[in-house]
């Protein structure tokens, strides 16, 4: 099966942006300079790129443009709804660190059990992503 194009860029993309939410969260941890530019620029790209790919593709296969399985449907739902929670879990958290941070502290330091449970929730998030990208179009 051929590729699409805009499939190969979110599946390659999502994986910079995830590099750069571990620097975002790893700079606080480590008590350096919150990446504010960095982490605008992750956040507006995550919500007009990657979350407007995930809305095309689910449009596309309620209006049965394109055949799916109905496992495959339900697992796409799944990894769409993660995705979203970790998207907005992400800006949330940032926010408040970048806040925190303002006022001397580290948002990300003080909140190992939060800092650890978003980092497995964006990782199983991204790696169900880039599994059902193999499934769809490797397999």
């Amino acid at each position: 099966m051929r590729i699409p194009p805009f499939s190969l860029f979110s599946a390659i993309s999502e994986l910079f942006v995830t590099a750069a939410v571990f620097y975002v969260v790893c700079r606080n941890w480590t008590r350096r300079p919150f990446p504010l530019p960095l982490f605008i620029a992750v956040a507006l790209f995550e919500a007009l790129v990657n979350v407007a790919y995930m809305a095309t593709r689910a449009s596309r296969a309620s209006a049965g443009a394109d055949t799916i399985s109905t496992p495959m449907k339900i697992m796409f739902a799944a990894h769409g709804m993660l995705s979203l929670l970790a998207f907005l879990v992400f800006v949330v958290l940032a926010v408040y660190a970048w806040m925190d941070q303002r006022a001397g502290r580290w948002f990300f330091r003080e909140r190992p059990a939060l800092t650890w449970a978003f980092l497995i929730l964006w990782t199983v998030s991204v790696g169900s992503g880039e599994a059902l990208f193999a499934l769809r179009y490797l397999a």
